[in-house]
C-alpha cells in the first residue's frame, strides 16, 4: 500500500517538476495558435498535416463540409476564378476569386458578416487558393473560417449537386 501511495505522489508531482524544464527548453515545434471558431463547432481533418497551414484554420473533410452546410449561418466561398464559378459551383457558394476579391467582398460583405462559419474551397488538395482566401478574410477581421480542402474536384467526383451562375443544377 505504501509503495502505491509513493508512486501516485510521484506521478502527481511529475508535471510540476517538469514545468521549469519545459519553460527553459520549449518544445522544438511551437504550440499551435488555433484561430477560434464560432458556432457551429468544426471537426478538423486529422489527415491534413501541412504545417504551414494546419494551425491557421481548420481544414475539413467532405463529410464535415456537408454536415456544416446544413447548419444555419454557414456560408461557402469559392476561391476559383469567376468563370469557373459561373460554370459550376457548390450549392449556395459565393464567388470570391482572389483576383477580384475586393470587388466581390464588397458585394457580399453583409452576408459574410452574418455568417457563423465561412468555408472556403478551390481546386482541391494541393491548391492554396482557399488558404489565401481565408487569409484575406482573417485580415478583414474574420475568425470563423475553415477550408474544405478536397474542394471542387472531390465534391464533383462524389456526384454531389453543382449549380451554375443562374442557380440551375448542372448535370454530371
Amino acid at each position: 500500500m505504501r509503495f502505491s501511495r509513493t508512486l501516485l505522489a510521484a506521478a502527481l508531482m511529475l508535471p510540476l517538476a517538469a514545468a521549469p524544464a519545459l519553460r527553459a527548453n520549449p518544445p522544438a515545434q511551437p504550440t499551435p495558435d488555433l484561430t477560434p471558431l464560432s458556432y457551429p463547432p468544426v471537426t478538423p481533418d486529422p489527415t491534413f498535416t501541412d504545417a504551414a497551414y494546419a494551425f491557421k484554420w481548420p481544414h475539413i473533410t467532405l463529410a464535415e463540409c456537408r454536415r456544416l452546410m446544413h447548419k444555419r449561418g454557414t456560408v461557402l466561398v469559392d476561391g476559383r476564378s469567376m468563370s469557373e464559378w459561373e460554370q459550376s459551383h457548390l450549392p449556395g457558394a459565393l464567388p470570391l476569386p482572389l483576383g477580384q476579391f475586393d470587388q466581390q467582398y464588397a458585394k457580399y460583405r453583409a452576408r459574410l458578416k452574418r455568417a457563423k462559419i465561412i468555408i472556403a474551397y478551390c481546386h482541391g488538395k494541393g491548391c492554396r487558393l482557399s488558404d489565401a482566401l481565408c487569409q484575406r478574410l482573417v485580415d478583414k477581421g474574420y475568425h470563423n473560417v475553415a477550408v474544405y480542402w478536397g474542394g471542387f474536384p472531390e465534391w464533383s467526383a462524389a456526384h454531389l449537386p453543382l449549380y451554375d451562375k443562374d442557380h440551375q443544377r448542372v448535370k454530371d
